[in-house]
């Protein structure tokens, strides 16, 4: 409102510009500006642009008047009718205290307008005290590992070796030589993680390219879950066979007896695949992939699964689980963004989504990205050797569900009864919205989630709940918090903290 009111000389305002001088995610604007105009402070302006103007003086709309638009109270009691420790009949000790300080702050906040903060006003902000210290961020806690993890400092240190190298890894001199290598060795590391043969491990630009690498194969039928991940789901809608969806029930689980009835009672035309995930990005439900690609195997159909939320979280042993083909992903547990593989079983012969040059044996055409694979190659080194780390993550998990249960004894953890992996957790508070939750705790220093970050800019409930049959008030209120292997008990402590300043009894009852 400050910013409408800093410009209120020009035409109406859009939103998206907003959000970009003031930092702010366009889809949280456009959420609480729907209460602005009906409290009669903000009107909408038609036309090719549209946006946003005030429909009065900046110095005839209070503070008070806003925030009481968009229901943010400023009362600091915590009494309600029917708390015994402190209520209008039976009030504390310092109730008085704060019902004065309570007065007092909306008596202040009702005084100022629009026009006192902005530039020129009494209260406007100064240059020293917009700038942001570097002490604010370095507290600042990261919970989104499922997004992205930070990049390891081995990897790290392999891409900054990488990028000193000169040569192209196809070339038979020395410096391709040495190029050479240093993919070769990267392939091994990978391989090494998820119990796969190096020559069966061709690197992409990422997992998604690899979903797409094997959905895009002339399949008759392609057998899947409402649950998957979009790069899966877009590239087998977007093919000319036919879609079987799989459901998963409430847990998020997709049983093989499912399966079964589509390919053995109903029939799929041939040749097909099923293509499962090994755990879910949203709520870290993991899937029976070994049980389906047995089934799938002894059926005449091909297994895909979609690792990227398993790899450097739980063992993986490509060898004995029977899938075809696996899609990983480099960044997903410390490696750098825009690298990723897709593993091929021996003997199985894909039809190259890429073509060009000879690269990774002609199955993908491009000079390989060296530095992004070597740092791969050694985040897949590490992720390997701290596998045994995972029941210290769970136990912090635990920790962390067990805490915000006692602040908010409606949340809901999607997902809870089933396998889940040690670091994910989907909290629900139906009637709070997801993407109001993860702005609130941003500004709190906390990083989480709503959901995939790949569709984290889309208005909308997740996919994944409603193909859980997540009732919409619980899936319009969830958030993803995904810890990692720097996540301490501080970070689990600050975010609780937070989340009772934001969702607790006190708050909510505000």
């Amino acid at each position: 409102m400050a910013d409408l009111a800093s410009h209120a000389s020009t035409d109406a305002i859009p939103l998206s510009l907003i959000a970009e001088r003031q930092h702010l995610p366009l889809a949280y604007l456009e959420q609480i500006f729907v209460p602005l105009r009906r409290a009669g402070l903000v009107e909408s302006a038609r036309g090719r642009l549209g946006g946003y103007r005030l429909t009065k003086r900046a110095c005839d709309i209070s503070i008070a008047a806003v925030m009481a638009a968009v229901e943010e109270e400023t009362r600091f009691t915590r009494c309600t009718d029917n708390d015994p420790r402190c209520s209008a009949a039976t009030p504390c000790l310092t109730h008085g205290l704060w019902s004065a300080l309570s007065e007092a702050t909306s008596e202040f906040m009702a005084a100022v307008s629009l026009a006192d903060v902005i530039k020129g006003g009494k209260y406007s902000a100064t240059s020293e005290s917009r700038r942001v210290l570097p002490s604010a961020a370095a507290s600042r806690v990261y919970l989104d590992y499922n997004a992205t993890a930070p990049l390891r400092r081995e990897a790290k240190s392999a891409m900054i070796a990488a990028l000193d190298v000169v040569g192209n890894a196809s070339s038979v001199h020395a410096e391709g030589r040495h190029a050479r290598g240093i993919i070769e060795a990267a392939r091994e590391n990978v391989a090494r993680l998820v119990g796969a043969k190096p020559s069966e491990v061709v690197f992409t630009s990422g997992a998604s390219e690899a979903n797409a690498w094997v959905m895009a194969q002339p399949w008759a039928t392609i057998l899947t879950s409402g649950i998957e991940h979009d790069s899966v789901l877009a590239q087998a809608r977007a093919t000319t066979g036919d879609v079987v969806t799989i459901s998963t029930g409430a847990e998020g689980i997709v049983r093989v007896e499912e399966i079964a009835e589509h390919v053995l009672k109903r029939g799929v035309r041939t040749p097909a695949v099923v293509a499962l995930q090994m755990a879910n990005n949203e709520t870290g439900v993991i899937q029976p992939v070994a049980e389906v690609a047995a089934f799938a195997r002894s059926h005449g159909l091909a297994m895909h699964t979609d690792a990227v939320q398993a790899a450097g979280r739980i063992p993986i042993d490509f060898a004995s689980l029977g899938v075809d083909t696996l899609a990983l992903s480099a960044h997903k547990f410390g490696g750098p963004k825009g690298v990723g593989a897709l593993v091929i079983r021996d003997h199985i012969d894909l039809v190259p989504l890429l073509r060009g040059g000879g690269q990774e044996r002609r199955r993908r055409a491009g000079t390989e990205n060296l530095a992004a694979i070597a740092g791969f190659g050694a985040a897949a080194s590490v992720a390997l050797a701290e596998l045994d780390k995972a029941a210290a993550l769970a136990a912090l998990r635990d920790g962390l569900e067990a805490e915000i249960r006692s602040i908010s004894p409606r949340a809901i953890v999607v997902g809870e009864g089933a396998s889940r992996l040690c670091n994910t957790t989907a909290l629900a508070l139906p009637g709070k919205l997801a993407e109001t939750l993860v702005i609130r705790l941003d500004l709190a220093g906390i990083a989480v989630s709503a959901g995939s970050a790949c569709s984290s800019g889309k208005v909308g409930t997740s996919h994944v709940l409603e193909a859980m049959g997540v009732a919409r008030d619980v899936a319009e209120g969830t958030i993803r918090i995904s810890i990692g292997p720097a996540t301490t008990k501080d970070d689990i402590g600050a975010f609780v903290a937070a989340w009772k300043s934001i969702a607790g009894a006190s708050a909510l009852a505000a």
